[in-house]
Parts: C-alpha cells; sequence; structure tokens
C-alpha cells in the first residue's frame, strides 16, 4: 500500500467515523426525551394528595383529625367568651353605680341576673349577701372572692382543654411513627430490603404522621397562651372594676349607718331582713344642780 492510498484510507475511515458519532450524538436526545417521558407520566400519575397522605397516614389520622377539629370549636368559643361585652361588661358599672347610690339593691342584683358575665356574677354574689341583712363590707367581699375563683375555674376549663389537644396531637403522630416503622422492620425482616416500594407507604405512614400532629399541635399551644393571657388580663380588669364599685358601696353603707341617707328607700334582693338601724346617738350627760 502506497502512502497515496493510505492517506486516502484513513481519511475515509475519518470521516466514517465521524459520521457514525454524530448519528449516535443526534439519537441520544431522542432516546432521553422517549425515556423521560414515562417517567413524567408516572410522576404525574403518582402526585401528592391531601385524600392520599390522608390514606397512607393511616389509624393515627383520625384521632389527629377529631382532636384538630375539637381544637378549632374550643379556640372558636375561647374568642366569643373572651369579648369586653360578655366578659367585663363595662357597660354595666355607670347602670349598677346609679341604682346602689340610690340604694335600689334589689334592682342591681336584678340587672345583674338578667345580663349573666363574669363580671355581672361575682359582682351579684355579693349583693345577694345583703338580703340577709348583713351590711360588713368584708363578708361582701368575701363573697366576692368566692365567686372570683369560681368563675377563674369555669372561664378556664376549655382554655386548658386547648393544652391538652397541643400535647396530645403530637404524641398520636408519634405513635404513628412508631406504628410505621414496627411494619417497615417486619417487610425487612421477610426481605423486602431489596425492593423499596414495599417500605414506602409504612415509611410514608410514619413521616405523616408525625408532620400532621405537629401541625395541628403547633398552632393550638400558641392559641392557648394568647387566650390565657387574655382572660387573665380580662379578669385583672374586672377586679379593678368590681373593687370601685366595692369602695362605692362600701361609701354608702357608712352614709347609712351614720344616719345620712334614708333607709325607707332601700330595697334588698330579699326582704328576708330589714336593714339594720343606725346607732342612737348617746344620751347627754345630766346637769348638775345648783
Amino acid at each position: 500500500m502506497t502512502t497515496r492510498t493510505r492517506s486516502v484510507f484513513f481519511l475515509l475511515a475519518a470521516v466514517t467515523v465521524g459520521a457514525l458519532a454524530q448519528a449516535v450524538f443526534a439519537q441520544a436526545p431522542a432516546a432521553a426525551a422517549a425515556a423521560a417521558a414515562p417517567a413524567a407520566a408516572a410522576a404525574k400519575d403518582q402526585s401528592v394528595t391531601l385524600w392520599g397522605m390522608w390514606v397512607t397516614g393511616g389509624w393515627a389520622m383520625y384521632p389527629i383529625g377529631a382532636l384538630s377539629i375539637a381544637g378549632a370549636a374550643l379556640t372558636i368559643f375561647g374568642f366569643i367568651f373572651l369579648r369586653e361585652p360578655k366578659m367585663v361588661q363595662s357597660s354595666l358599672v355607670p347602670v349598677l353605680q346609679n341604682l346602689i347610690t340610690n340604694l335600689d339593691f334589689r334592682n342591681a342584683s336584678a340587672t345583674c341576673s338578667g345580663t349573666p358575665g363574669v363580671f355581672s356574677n361575682i359582682l351579684n354574689a355579693g349583693l345577694l349577701r345583703l338580703s340577709d341583712g348583713i351590711t360588713d363590707v368584708a363578708t361582701i367581699e368575701k363573697a366576692m372572692e368566692e365567686a372570683a375563683v369560681e368563675e377563674n375555674t369555669n372561664g378556664l376549663r376549655p382554655i386548658s382543654y386547648l393544652s391538652i389537644i397541643a400535647s396530645v396531637a403530637p404524641m398520636f403522630g408519634l405513635l404513628g411513627t412508631v406504628s410505621g416503622m414496627i411494619k417497615a422492620f417486619q417487610k425487612i425482616g421477610l426481605g423486602a430490603m431489596g425492593d423499596p416500594e414495599k417500605l414506602a407507604n409504612d415509611i410514608g405512614e410514619a413521616m405523616i404522621t408525625t408532620a400532621f400532629g405537629l401541625i395541628v399541635g403547633i398552632p393550638f399551644m400558641f392559641f392557648y397562651f394568647y387566650l390565657k393571657s387574655r382572660f387573665q388580663g380580662n379578669m385583672a380588669r374586672i377586679g379593678r372594676l368590681a373593687g370601685n364599685l366595692t369602695h362605692h358601696l362600701s361609701a354608702i353603707m357608712d352614709r347609712l349607718r351614720a344616719g345620712e341617707l334614708p333607709l325607707d328607700q332601700v330595697t334588698l334582693p330579699d326582704l328576708t331582713a330589714p336593714m339594720p338601724q343606725p346607732a342612737a346617738a348617746p344620751a347627754a350627760p345630766a346637769q348638775p344642780q345648783s
């Protein structure tokens, strides 16, 4: 083979190799696109939905869902209960103060009974002590303190349930996680280690229940602390308003004992006992005879 023939041979070989390489590289994108199309379709078929997550989560999703509904109801109730007109009832203060000034304790008690609320219930507990003829302000304040403790306990009870829900929901999520991991390890023990698809549902149950438990628990924990702080603030304001009315009532009682106000205008919540008469003035000493 001459040098010229050898050169032509190498040239033809190079052209052939280049044509083959070009054909291969031209077909590669088409093959990749064809392979990606089924994968995209499969990914589309496996898109995550809320119902799919619920089904994957298993049995633990039902108590978590029930806790979320109960927590939402308690939160709405808390916001309604803690409204100023419902709990503090500051608009009643001028009316009650005017009735006490006019010695109309009967209508003052009736006003509290007709507009039930935390403030009116506390004040009415003190006014009802007047029905027994008690004019000792310390006894009236003691009755109001007892009523305040009862109202504080009853008012905090539904708010405290939010704290329980916020604590229990993540626990159910953790229990679902443990349940899912137990199922996964059981399948691994049966030889499913080389087939991840058999473990996907159990691992999904473990992760989804934990996530939903935290999603339910974290917001309700914030609502619990917010509503508790607002309730305590309202109770402090009620204590100040009740204290002002008690001070006003004490001044009225002192004027009644001193005879500065007429006893015949006094109306008690229940006329079971008359209002004590004011103390009689001491008799003047006898003048010595000359």
